[in-house]
């Protein structure tokens, strides 16, 4: 009897160490590949916020570069398409700590295999369905992503000519998806006991990581057992430039013109000689036929007003303009009538409330120098 109770006991300790089985060998395996999995999607979301904001440091008013580094079209504003170039670059083995990609400084972008270095899952841009970081500039996102157009466009034809010259910013945004592939989990456990598969096909690395994610099965299978590849959710993210950025100090003394497109006086003359600002068009020839018959009267027929600086010419735009000094309030001095006068450049005081006095003297404390905004 004795024999048989052992015999017993033993007996029920392996069906249960069987049924334990059914339950903790795949769980144990699941959790190494969720493990995994999470890291892949840390790694996707990495790729697509590091991105984005490369395009925070751009500079924006430089004339764009032909051809960009890819080829091609010219791009919105310089360093457009690099800087997503650059980012598919650093982040084509999926992360950021090996970056000696390049000609004979690394093989991170060259067709090796030895940053695929998980247990259970691999993560590869080449799978079907796979993204690597991709941006637009104020255009929908092709992927869903929602939105698009101008960032500040008032459909007004004076601001859409000035945004087209000089709003080379925007709405960007940056979209990645990586494609991973399971290499761990069988597909089936205990057939004998469970006819549930239990993962998508398993893959062999012997076959070659970056060849199975190029011949990948994506099957759209809401239970995800179907196929040998699983997509990751996509990775959105979009910044709001600012359209209008300048990066030279603005320095103009009245009567000077500078036709620089990187600079303050280019804008300012673009919308003061629009064409599509009526008022100048009025005012030019009015202008013009009162200065040449001035001319022709009191002075020598020989002075055109082609030949005149701007000012004296009020067909073209005259700034008066300095970097604000480290003490006392814009200003600038102004020779005329044999002499010289200081003139500030700026409403720096109506001698009313002087509000941009206040305001910069109170920088970071309340509006225009008022505790109270609505009692200024």
């Amino acid at each position: 009897m004795k024999t048989y109770g052992q015999r017993a006991r033993r007996g029920a300790a392996a069906v249960e160490t069987a049924l334990c089985m059914l339950v903790i060998i795949p769980v144990f395996m699941y959790a190494l590949f969720v493990d995994d999995l999470l890291r892949h999607t840390l790694d996707s979301q990495e790729t697509a916020l590091s991105t984005i904001w490369d395009y925070a440091v751009q500079d924006y008013p430089t004339k764009p570069k032909n051809p960009p580094p890819e080829g091609g079209a010219e791009e919105p504003f310089y360093g457009f398409n690099g800087a997503q170039y650059y980012a598919r670059l650093q982040y084509c083995d999926h992360e950021s700590g090996l970056d000696s990609f390049g000609p004979g400084k690394g093989p991170e972008c060259e067709n090796d295999e030895g940053h695929h270095a998980e247990v259970t899952a691999h993560a590869c841009w080449l799978n079907p369905g796979a993204q690597q970081v991709q941006c637009t500039l104020n255009q929908a996102d092709p992927n869903g992503g929602g939105g698009g157009g101008p960032a500040g466009a008032y459909n007004v034809t004076l601001h859409q000519a000035y945004m087209d010259d000089f709003g080379k910013g925007g709405v960007i945004r940056c979209s990645a998806r990586l494609g991973v592939q399971n290499y761990l989990l069988p597909r089936t456990f205990l057939q004998d006991f469970s006819q549930v598969n239990l993962a998508r096909q398993t893959k062999k690395k012997s076959d070659g990581i970056h060849s199975n994610a190029q011949g990948g099965d994506l099957q759209d299978d809401p239970r995800g057992l179907e196929g040998d590849v699983y997509l990751l959710p996509w990775e959105r993210i979009a910044i709001v430039t600012d359209t209008w950025a300048l990066t030279k100090e603005a320095r103009y003394e009245p009567g000077t013109e500078d036709s620089d497109q990187e600079n303050l006086y280019a804008r300012v003359s673009q919308i003061y000689k629009s064409g599509d600002n009526p008022a100048y068009e009025q005012m030019s020839s009015a202008a013009e036929a009162f200065v040449n018959e001035a001319t022709q009267e009191v002075l020598s027929s020989d002075i055109k007003l082609d030949d005149m600086p701007p000012g004296d010419d009020p067909r073209k735009a005259s700034l008066s303009i300095v970097p604000f000094p480290s003490s006392g309030g814009p200003t600038q001095q102004m020779n005329q009538n044999g002499g010289s006068a200081t003139y500030f450049n700026s409403e720096w005081r109506d001698w009313d409330r002087n509000n941009n006095e206040k305001t910069h003297n109170a920088r970071g404390n309340n509006y225009l120098g008022c505790a109270q905004a609505e009692r200024c």
